[in-house]
């Protein structure tokens, strides 16, 4: 009991709460160990399907590309809480400006346009095709669809919308690095190099203007947010996570990267998870945020939560000095008890595929192990295989199995998860 009672005073949190009849709130009472025998729902709906037991999606990129996390149901049901945040359009300042290319080839020559910010990918991904006829658009005076930049305090502009064709222009009038291909109508300028133009041709194409909608450094950091999801409409849109980090330079974002390249977190998730489009990054902020964060203060908003702590923590860095150290080391503790397992749903028989990275596991066991004492660490090591029947049985649960599977960010969901595991883990080390 002793040790009971250390892990249950160290664990800080909240007991999960279910609504009544009335709507009204009510507390769950503390985890018995009947939490832990089989229970009497009948089996998630997942593991009745024949073959492999986890037929959920695993998250793909518009390429196709696995990135190793399996994918969220954030859709909830009819009695999921409702999320309402709106913020006040007044603060959104956007600007209009419609200069000509021949200045936005200036300030890319001066470095006063990022083509290549760290959160964006590789912006030369069209082929000389593609950007042939963006530059045949031009010498027909065709408008081009606007551009969105954000601008910082020294009027630097980051692209938001257009980094493929602003790319391409770049390609062909500053670097000259390919020659038109594969044109439509003005066949008579075909393998003809931007030097190569008559003139009125190339004073056509500088004195092109570009509308330009330029984001005020001074709008709020969660209208910025709001903005960036709705105008990134590219072939690729930016993912949450990219646009967060995009929103957040510093020394929040240089930790959180650091983490997810770390041997620890790379070992625990079996180099599993891609980074492409920065899940990796997604998962670690999620343990930083409701690891640092009392979970009473989710209020059913993930984005929301885990932009406002990527500011917090760059705002009071000091105060996070131990999180570097706790995540590593519960990444360690994690292999020592599922091995290549470690935050995914367990696999009902041998010989069934490996489910991808759970991240509702994986913020809820990562948590909840950082709060364990070392000094349980070896007891709780010993008895891993406890700990992992204990887990096999409580994925069969119904109503937890939904909380890691469907409407996986309303606070009831998040709750449920992180309670129940905190609930097994007290009664394995009794």
């Amino acid at each position: 009991m002793k040790n009971s009672t250390i892990l249950q005073n160290s664990i800080i949190m909240e007991q999960p709460t279910d609504e009544n009849a009335c709507g009204e709130s009510e507390v769950l009472p503390p985890s018995s160990t009947s939490n832990l025998r089989e229970p009497h729902q009948s089996a998630p709906p997942d593991f009745e399907n024949s073959g492999n037991p986890h037929s959920e999606l695993e998250e793909e990129d518009l390429d196709g590309d696995k990135q190793g996390v399996e994918k969220e149901k954030i859709e909830s049901d009819s009695n999921s809480e409702q999320i309402d945040t709106p913020f006040d359009p007044t603060k959104i300042k956007i600007d209009t400006k419609e200069p000509s290319l021949d200045v936005i080839m200036s300030r890319i020559r001066h470095n006063e346009i990022d083509l290549n910010p760290d959160f964006q990918r590789n912006p030369n991904i069209w082929d000389n095709k593609h950007k042939s006829r963006l530059i045949e658009s031009l010498l027909l005076r065709i408008p081009l669809p606007v551009f969105y930049m954000a601008a910082d305090k020294d009027d630097n502009w980051q692209v938001v919308d257009g980094l493929q064709r602003l790319d391409a222009m770049k390609n062909f009038i500053l670097d000259k690095s390919f020659s038109l291909r594969g044109l439509e109508y003005l066949n008579q300028f075909e393998k003809k190099s931007y030097d190569e133009l008559p003139q009125p041709m190339k004073r056509r194409i500088n004195e092109t203007q570009i509308s330009c909608h330029i984001i005020d450094p001074g709008t709020p950091s969660e209208v910025m947010f709001n903005i960036f999801k709705r105008i990134n409409t590219g072939g690729k849109p930016l993912s949450l996570q990219e646009i967060r980090h995009a929103l957040y330079p510093g020394k929040a974002r240089d930790l959180i990267n650091d983490l997810a390249d770390s041997d620890e977190f790379k070992k625990a998730t079996d180099h599993s998870v891609n980074s492409k489009r920065m899940a990796d990054r997604e998962c670690v902020l999620r343990f930083a945020a409701f690891y640092s964060k009392k979970l009473s203060t989710y209020n059913g908003d993930l984005d929301g939560f885990l932009s406002k702590f990527m500011k917090d923590l760059n705002e009071n860095y000091n105060q996070y000095t131990n999180l570097s150290n706790d995540f590593k080391r519960v990444m360690k503790l994690a292999i020592a008890l599922f091995g290549d397992e470690a935050f995914r749903k367990p696999k009902i028989s041998k010989g069934t595929v490996r489910s991808p990275i759970n991240k509702p596991l994986f913020e809820s066991w990562s948590v909840n192990l950082a709060h364990i004492p070392e000094t349980q660490y070896e007891l709780l090591i010993e008895r891993k295989k406890k700990l992992i029947d204990n887990f096999h049985l409580l994925i069969k649960d119904e109503k937890f199995f939904e909380s890691i599977s469907l409407g996986t960010q309303t606070i009831n969901k998040v709750q449920t998860r992180f309670g129940r595991i905190k609930e097994l883990i007290v009664e394995v080390l009794k």
